[in-house]
């Protein structure tokens, strides 16, 4: 209950600090403000303004380059407490199990601590211990959140998505950091995955020492990235001296897009958390990856084909092309309505009609909003993905749906476009996505790729379905709505 009256002091002592800045009583910086709420505030709010920062769809960019700085640091937890989590967990204290064991963490997080350690052959591993009594504090976070949530969708409602739903979702992530044999699990695939990486460095997990609350992997010499950054922002660091040091640092972004692209349509499997905490530049020239509580590629992958072309095109600026295979990679469900609305001897030529018809208006409203932002786009004050982004969401009034795994891999690729600006002005995300297609040709990747079946539902839901859309579509966008009655009008399945 402590901490849930902490949160409210909290929130009383910033909404103040707003306050001044409103009535100019106070020079207020606000995305440094709300970055320092939530690193007082620590716990839960932490992992929620990480995730934040990754929503280049909901916040802007001075937002999210503030919140990927994000510190977390709180004060260690006793060596006592550790030594009895070890024995709950796997019956003997650390001294027993390990070689060495350093009973100081070098790293203290809201969800848990960090200690070096050697396993009896010698081999250099970090132990992640969880932090005790930390689900419960999350409980009076998450309600903290919803409450967070509730308010601001009645007072800064965003199109991207209720602020209800982007709470569910850090719920459901954060749930998961409490049960480390789950981060095991996906290291280990993604380890597997790249275990012959020339460019990437996945830990290896020991899982006959992880359990729900210990996770043991192998260690990495490196640099975080977030230390670097912050480094060269204060003039600690330079590129000469990371050069000294083994690091190209504008082969990162570059190495990092192309891996993540790779993991995505290659692999099927990826990693979606790409913070600048969880990356590690190693000496050689290679890049570590750590923190698997984020991942992408567990659920199904549908229209992975129109997906790739809608990626390749965005490389070669194609905006037409790429604006056909977002309506049909994010239109499966009007696809399907329609479909199933008009009768089965419907030839199929006439249902892609329709697709091209939503199509081709829908590439003239991408343009509209790609030309809003070329400048833009040009002075680096905003990136291509993150317009992108916004070309997606324009979808909404077709009744189009993107899917989940698209979604996480858009934001990845915009966090990483966003990283880049700070270490190479030069970086064009567009490009990497090029040279992506160019080392690895779509016609390849897709070869053994089965379109999935067609699909229909009850014709009398798809009709009333139907219906509705035409109503919204008559509020939002008369202009298609009169092009997609004259469409219907033929076949006499909805009233005009």
């Amino acid at each position: 209950m402590l901490r849930f009256f902490y949160i409210l002091y909290l929130l009383i002592k910033y909404f103040f600090f707003l306050s001044l800045g409103k009535y100019k009583l106070k020079k207020i910086n606000k995305p440094k403000l709300l970055r320092s709420f939530f690193e007082e505030a620590s716990g839960s709010f932490i992992k929620f303004g990480q995730l934040l920062s990754m929503r280049v769809e909901m916040i802007s960019n001075d937002y999210s380059f503030e919140l990927l700085n994000l510190l977390d640091n709180l004060k260690p937890f006793s060596y006592k407490l550790v030594e009895k989590i070890f024995i709950e967990e796997l019956g003997a204290t650390p001294n027993k199990i390990f070689k060495t064991f350093e009973s100081e963490p070098f790293a203290s997080a809201s969800f848990g601590q960090v200690h070096g350690a050697k396993l009896k052959d010698g081999t250099v591993v970090v132990v992640k211990v969880l932090r005790p009594g930390v689900e419960s504090k999350a409980k009076i976070d998450f309600l903290v959140v919803d409450f967070l949530a509730f308010i601001a969708d009645l007072f800064f409602k965003i199109e991207a998505l209720p602020w209800k739903e982007f709470a569910k979702e850090f719920k459901q992530w954060t749930k998961q950091e409490f049960d480390y044999r789950i981060e095991a699990s996906n290291g280990e695939r993604l380890y597997n995955n790249n275990v012959k990486n020339s460019s990437i460095v996945i830990p290896k997990i020991y899982h006959h020492l992880t359990t729900k609350k210990i996770l043991v992997e192998e260690y990495m010499e490196g640099l975080h990235l977030s230390r670097v950054l912050k480094r060269l922002r204060d003039g600690r660091l330079d590129e000469k001296k990371l050069k000294k040091l083994g690091i190209d640092l504008k082969k990162v972004p570059r190495i990092l897009v192309s891996e993540l692209l790779k993991q995505f349509f290659i692999d099927g499997f990826f990693h979606a958390d790409p913070h600048p905490g969880n990356i590690i530049l190693l000496q050689n020239g290679k890049i570590g990856l750590i923190d698997f509580g984020i991942v992408g590629g567990k659920d199904p992958m549908p229209n992975i084909d129109h997906f790739m072309k809608w990626a390749k095109a965005t490389g070669d600026m194609n905006f037409e092309d790429a604006a056909f295979h977002a309506a049909n990679y994010a239109g499966e469900d009007i696809k399907v309505m329609i479909r199933s609305a008009l009768p089965a001897t419907v030839d199929q030529k006439d249902i892609d009609e329709f697709t091209h018809l939503l199509a081709d208006n829908y590439v003239q409203t991408a343009k509209h909003i790609i030309t809003d932002n070329l400048e833009n786009l040009k002075t680096l004050k905003r990136d291509y993905m993150t317009v992108f982004l916004q070309v997606i969401k324009a979808g909404n009034k077709y009744n189009g749906k993107v899917p989940k795994e698209f979604v996480i891999l858009s934001r990845g690729l915009a966090v990483l476009g966003l990283m880049a600006k700070l270490m190479d002005s030069d970086f064009r995300i567009t490009e990497e996505l090029k040279s992506f297609f160019q080392t690895y040709p779509e016609v390849e990747l897709l070869k053994n790729y089965v379109p999935p079946a067609i699909k229909r539902i009850n014709r009398e839901v798809a009709i009333e379905r139907l219906t509705n859309w035409l109503s919204s579509l008559f509020e939002v966008d008369p202009q298609l709505y009169h092009l997609v009655q004259k469409y219907l009008r033929k076949y006499n399945i909805v009233e005009t």
